[in-house]
């Protein structure tokens, strides 16, 4: 059990993404990231829902607690004019008194849910999943470039020295700029995964 407990902490605290394929841009380094992007955007998609739906469950919450307040209101108010008849007096105020407890915890309920599934998911959304798209961006456009300039320095004519010493510059630049932007990304990947199991464990 103590191996399996062990085994299973290993694997969660994995990284998404390798560097060292990240260096390399290795076909699996691809492979990977692609797969990596995918899942953001459709954990953005189902924790935007969730958010939503926690909106509108906490809406009718409220006007449920509205009402139910309204209700207790109403069997005090029949106690008060109960109170010649003891028993019945007492009888409706335990019964309010049971009502109003259970208004406070669906009270509590709300609060919790609003602090912690809607403010803290969304922020998650918000902050963390923007970051990581605005990164995306920057990162494609390099990896285009870093493409583009391959292709020109294949194809440079090597007779021609200016114009392969200009290419091999264009791609030597390019192909550093892509491992600095490209080792910022994986270390952005493997920050955010980790943190969306926190974040969704601790809503």
């Amino acid at each position: 059990m103590k191996g399996e407990c062990q085994a299973r902490e290993k694997d969660s605290t994995k990284m998404t993404v390798d560097f060292e394929e990240c260096v390399k841009d290795s076909p699996r380094f691809r492979a990977t990231i692609e797969e990596v992007e995918t899942d953001v955007v459709e954990i953005e998609a189902k924790l935007d829902k969730l958010v939503k739906l926690c909106s509108g469950m906490i809406e009718a919450g409220r006007a449920y607690t509205t009402a139910n307040k309204h209700f207790v209101n109403g069997i005090r108010d029949l106690s008060q004019q109960c109170r010649k008849d003891e028993m019945i007096s007492e009888c409706l105020q335990k019964f309010g008194e049971s009502l109003q407890e259970m208004i406070n915890y669906h009270m509590i309920l709300s609060d919790q849910a609003q602090r912690s599934v809607r403010l803290q998911l969304h922020n998650f959304v918000k902050e963390d999943v923007r970051k990581f798209k605005e990164t995306k961006k920057h990162f494609e456009k390099v990896r285009e470039d870093m493409d583009l300039a391959l292709i020109k320095n294949a194809q440079a004519t090597r007779n021609k020295t200016h114009e392969v010493e200009e290419a091999t510059g264009t791609l030597t630049m390019t192909r550093k700029c892509f491992r600095h932007l490209a080792l910022d990304y994986v270390l952005q990947i493997n920050v955010l995964q980790a943190k969306k199991k926190f974040e969704i464990l601790d809503a």
